[in-house]
């Protein structure tokens, strides 16, 4: 069989073989990169270009992931009543809460095909602070402000534990609480927002985007997958080679089987 193998014919189907492997190791490379950054935080070419809000999302719809931690800038005014405490924070090794306030949005947009008569407010983390009654006594800026933020993701609802205590910043929660239209996000104000946001009682927040999503498993999986298909076809390769060897020799072994005639002596006759 070796030496059917080293004639032309099944080398070319060699090399063929192994241009078709090699691309499928090169394709299997390609998905462990994808496994080990695919949840990677890109950042964009447009990142920190301030954006008016209304350009990057509107209310009533999902924020588009890519979008996460860009850099916006809104106008409008707090709405102090639309104040939630979130428990379970944690800061400089403290825990506390963050404390929240809605937003309304000026020329904000309905996405969805939606209208109605309701305020469209976002939520805005104003602060941080360990201590709950200096959370609870903090107000919001009075009057119209220009916020310039990072934009967040909502988080998943859960129960609240409290009045206006919530362990999570859901928008789907918080229209309920206020009767208002909201978008599938949150603002951080930047550090310098100080007077629009937050006041002295409270410590700035920072938007921290995950970094690293670790090992993807999907993404691992197609990893294995390339590879198999790389000594698969290696395998249909011999496959073909032994088959075709052992049609050759079993033509080269054929046996006749002569049958005389009755009557006949023998062959010759």
């Amino acid at each position: 069989m070796l030496r059917l193998a080293f004639t032309p014919r099944w080398i070319g189907r060699f090399v063929l073989v192994l241009a078709l492997a090699t691309a499928f190791v090169f394709l299997s490379m390609w998905q462990v990169d994808r496994a080990q950054h695919k949840n990677d935080v890109q950042t964009s070419a447009y990142a920190d270009d301030k954006t008016p809000l209304n350009e990057v999302v509107s209310a009533q719809v999902p924020m588009p992931s890519r979008d996460t931690d860009r850099l916006v800038e809104v106008s409008g005014s707090y709405v102090p009543e639309a104040t939630v405490l979130v428990e379970g924070r944690h800061q400089n090794g403290q825990a506390g809460f963050w404390v929240v306030t809605m937003f309304t949005v000026d020329n904000a947009q309905l996405g969805g095909g939606l209208s109605g008569d309701k305020p469209v407010a976002i939520p805005v983390v104003r602060g941080f602070t360990a201590d709950e009654a200096t959370a609870r006594n903090s107000q919001a800026p009075s009057g119209t402000h220009t916020l310039v933020a990072r934009i967040g993701p909502t988080e998943a609802p859960e129960p609240s534990v409290g009045v206006k205590v919530v362990t999570t910043v859901s928008t789907a929660q918080l229209v309920n609480y206020f009767d208002v239209y909201s978008y599938g996000a949150m603002l951080f104000p930047e550090p310098d927002q100080r007077a629009q946001a937050s006041g002295p009682e409270l410590e700035h927040v920072t938007f921290h985007a995950q970094e690293s999503g670790g090992l993807d498993v999907q993404s691992a999986f197609y990893a294995v997958e390339w590879l198999v298909f790389a000594g698969f076809a290696f395998y249909i390769w011999w496959r073909l080679l032994r088959d075709e060897y052992r049609r050759q020799t079993k033509d080269e072994h054929q046996h006749f089987i002569v049958v005389k005639k009755p009557g006949q002596k023998n062959l010759g006759n």
